[in-house]
């Protein structure tokens, strides 16, 4: 087979090897020294990957990786912590995360990469994120957050959320500019003291920054 033309060989574009569908033959300098025909994929998950004719033909490479990555979540899983789909959820979390934060084709990329928000270099791979996943209480159903929703997605700045959490928190999520500094209402609650909500509902009706953030809330006393 080296050497040999791949449309000689029957290959054409479009034609399926496992998961792996042909887009084009590439030229990679490298290979081409070893007589070597490299073919650009597109993998079921989305993702391109460059193979060998060769572990193409023989079922050698059958992915892009993306079913390796999924037997490492079954074998990482343990018993009660979630079931298969939520495994496969996982992955989901983290590509989506990715594309929001790099793909400016992404509908939500104006609130994430737009914005200057990436993903921190050790999550661009799934076996770390993964692992911090897991071990930081991931549970089916809950969403990835971000502690400033200004930072960026890293270990420091990220807790698992359920989606009422999360939507109840982005209320909470417009700057607000006040002592040269701009920050959340849900920031501005751990500095003064006063719930987010009460700080939101302050601005909803009208009162000033100032006054929003430094009138402190009067307590209510029950007689019985």
């Amino acid at each position: 087979m080296k050497g040999v033309a791949w449309k000689r060989l029957g290959i054409k574009q479009g034609d399926k090897f496992s998961s792996l569908t042909i887009v084009q033959e590439v030229e990679a300098m490298y290979w081409k020294k070893y007589r070597k025909r490299m073919f650009l994929c597109l993998c079921e998950c989305g993702k391109n990957v460059v193979v060998r004719l060769e572990y193409l033909s023989s079922g050698h490479t059958m992915s892009c990786g993306c079913q390796r990555i999924i037997s490492t979540i079954n074998t990482k899983t343990t018993h009660g912590c979630c079931g298969k789909d939520s495994r496969t959820d996982l992955y989901g979390v983290w590509s989506n995360m990715k594309a929001r934060c790099s793909n400016g084709n992404q509908i939500s990329y104006k609130n994430y990469g737009a914005r200057g928000i990436k993903v921190c270099r050790e999550w661009m791979d799934f076996i770390p994120f993964l692992e911090w996943a897991m071990s930081n209480g991931y549970k089916e159903g809950l969403t990835i957050e971000r502690n400033d929703c200004s930072g960026n997605y890293e270990p420091s700045n990220c807790r698992w959320a359920t989606v009422f959490e999360q939507n109840n928190n982005k209320r909470n999520n417009v700057l607000i500019d006040y002592d040269d500094k701009k920050l959340t209402a849900s920031q501005w609650s751990k500095i003064v003291g006063i719930n987010p909500e009460t700080i939101s509902s302050r601005l909803r009706y009208g009162w000033s920054v100032e006054k929003a953030l430094e009138t402190p809330v009067k307590m209510t006393a029950y007689v019985t």
